[in-house]
């Protein structure tokens, strides 16, 4: 138990000095910036001193060799090097302990000239910040205070003056240390609530996913169920139609006429109920968007719809040439059909005339059908769109109250528009738009 205890403990010393030298990508940014500023600042702050100051002692040439020191780190991280990135807070460590302690040499053979205190002051409260790290700080401090101690203690000064320093610099200390706790603090804190976030958003996009499946589900028995239904519906039905066509025609039978009559109103009842059911099939089965999708040559198609339902007293024109774009076919000509056929179904003119256009831009392609109807009253604009909902009372046991609603359908999934313009008597013009892809 002992040996298990020690060994964690072990582990957990590890993986602290392991993680002593990484950083968080903004405080990368900010030392390596730091850095390319320090070094011409560096020795342009020492060259001015000894032109001002012609005896002070700069050894090994130490302005020039610092400034390109600092320059080669605070460059370094362009090398996009994982070990670099990985350690580079022991780079800036390293490199700052390094200059900070070569100033409190210069300092000492300066016999601690004001210029070498301020900017050593200035260097010491500036690196215990950038470092950002208490390990790193306590090790940094304790070795420039003991340097500067010793440096201090053997120079020419008077006890006052060596007092002086060593408690200046041991309050810059105190005070840089302070705001760093602050700064540690305050990343502690937004650490901890990023890591809240973080779960809270992971917990939501888990639930969304488990939703999404559920509703995927949902939906696939909802498509299996509206299609046995239907196909089981559709046999019985057919049944019925027959066994009443059989009746109606069966001229052995002594039918009189509203026993006809009554016949005939239980073939409109089963023609209306399948195709009832075979538009709710189409509606419930629709492909999902880009199922299917290739391109299509849609005034092709529009005109082989045309073709199929034209008739002498039915005038369907092109005003110009329709696109190719990018749309499953089936979808396309679901659309086109059912709005043609809705213009013809409730048109009261003795010559229907309809006129598709067309028109595009960068975003995308705009499609109108216009027709010279009775129009349309404003306030019923969105309802016509609704399943199963129909204006005009059906006299001939076709229209089912799908058509538009499918329309609909199709463009909205597929991120388009659908709209109506119409006043009573003066006709009605769908519109309806889709993205460019």
């Amino acid at each position: 138990m002992i040996l298990l205890k020690r060994g964690h403990n072990f582990k957990m010393t590890k993986n602290v000095f392991k993680n002593l030298g990484a950083l968080e990508p903004f405080e990368i940014r900010n030392s390596y910036i730091t850095l390319c500023l320090g070094a011409p600042s560096t020795f342009v702050y020492l060259e001015i001193m000894k032109y001002y100051n012609p005896e002070v002692i700069v050894p090994f040439y130490g302005n020039i060799i610092f400034s390109i020191l600092f320059l080669i780190v605070g460059l370094s991280v362009y090398s996009k090097s994982k070990l670099i990135l990985k350690n580079y807070g022991w780079l800036v460590f390293f490199t700052t302990m390094a200059f900070q302690h070569y100033l409190t040499y210069t300092a000492y053979l300066n016999n601690f000239s004001l210029d070498l205190l301020l900017v050593t002051y200035v260097f010491i409260f500036g690196s215990v910040l950038l470092l950002s790290n208490r390990i790193l700080v306590l090790i940094y401090s304790t070795t420039e205070t003991l340097h500067l101690a010793y440096q201090v203690y053997f120079s020419d000064l008077d006890t006052v003056s060596k007092t002086a320093i060593l408690l200046s610099t041991t309050a810059i200390f105190i005070c840089s240390f302070w705001m760093m706790n602050i700064f540690i603090r305050y990343r502690k804190k937004m650490e901890a609530l990023n890591e809240s976030l973080e779960d809270t958003v992971k917990q939501r996009t888990l639930d969304l996913e488990l939703r999404a499946k559920e509703l995927l589900d949902k939906n696939k028995d909802l498509e299996e169920f509206a299609y046995v239904v239907s196909h089981d519906l559709k046999r019985p039905l057919r049944n019925i139609y027959t066994l009443t066509d059989w009746l109606s025609e069966d001229e052995d039978e002594q039918l009189n006429t509203e026993a006809k009559k009554s016949l005939q109103q239980i073939k409109n009842q089963v023609t209306q109920m399948d195709l009832l059911v075979e538009g709710i099939l189409n509606y419930s089965l629709q492909a999902e968007p880009n199922q299917d999708a290739k391109e299509i040559n849609v005034h092709t198609l529009v005109k082989r719809i045309i073709n199929s339902i034209s008739e002498d007293h039915i005038s369907i024109s092109l005003e110009r040439k329709l696109p190719r774009l990018i749309f499953n076919e089936l979808q396309m000509q679901q659309v086109f059909l059912n709005l043609l056929r809705n213009a013809i179904k409730h048109n009261d003119k003795e010559t229907i005339e309809i006129a598709i256009d067309y028109e595009a831009n960068k975003l995308r392609h705009k499609f109108y059908i216009k027709d010279n109807g009775p129009g349309i009253d404003p306030k019923y604009h969105e309802k016509i769109f609704e399943l199963f909902q129909k204006l005009q009372v059906d006299t001939d046991g076709e229209a089912i109250g799908i058509g538009l609603a499918l329309v609909k359908k199709i463009i909205e999934r597929n991120d388009g528009k659908i709209y109506l313009k119409s006043a009573i008597g003066e006709g009605a013009t769908f519109i309806f738009t889709i993205p460019r892809k």
